[in-house]
């Protein structure tokens, strides 16, 4: 009896550290998750203000040469206006890279919880299975 009790304990505490460990290698992948989300978004978002921005200049330069004749000017203005449109249509999918990323970064995991208990003579911790749930809104550095 005493012999499946030893074995019984050594398991569980050799599977805890592995839990532990593996708990901390997927808050690192999480961790790592949210800098690709985050540097994925803010390119994004500044391809998608340079297009936007190139497109419109484009447009007005096109606009100018139009009515004034100016070859050079209308060239310039069509070439811009088509930059900026392909820097707009290619930033859509490094958004959407961005929030599919950020949503890999919360997830669902099983692991061990230690928790402590004051007792009047000292503190006990036990250790417990635990649901953890973590979806992290943004990065704290």
């Amino acid at each position: 009896m005493n012999t499946r009790m030893i074995v019984l304990l050594l398991a569980l505490v050799l599977g805890s550290t592995q839990l532990i460990a593996q708990t901390s290698m997927q808050t690192q992948l999480a961790e790592e998750y949210l800098k690709q989300s985050e540097k994925q978004k803010k390119t994004g978002l500044v391809m998608l203000g340079s297009g936007i921005g190139a497109g419109l200049l484009g447009t007005v330069m096109f606009g100018a040469a139009w009515g004034g004749g100016s070859e050079f000017l209308g060239v310039s203005g069509v070439t811009l206006m088509l930059a900026g449109t392909i820097s707009t249509l290619v930033s859509i999918p490094v958004i959407v890279s961005s929030a599919s990323k950020g949503k890999k970064a919360g997830k669902l995991s099983l692991g061990i919880v230690t928790i402590s208990s004051a007792h009047p003579t000292r503190i006990n911790s036990q250790n417990y299975p635990a649901l953890n749930f973590s979806m992290p809104l943004h990065l704290h550095r």
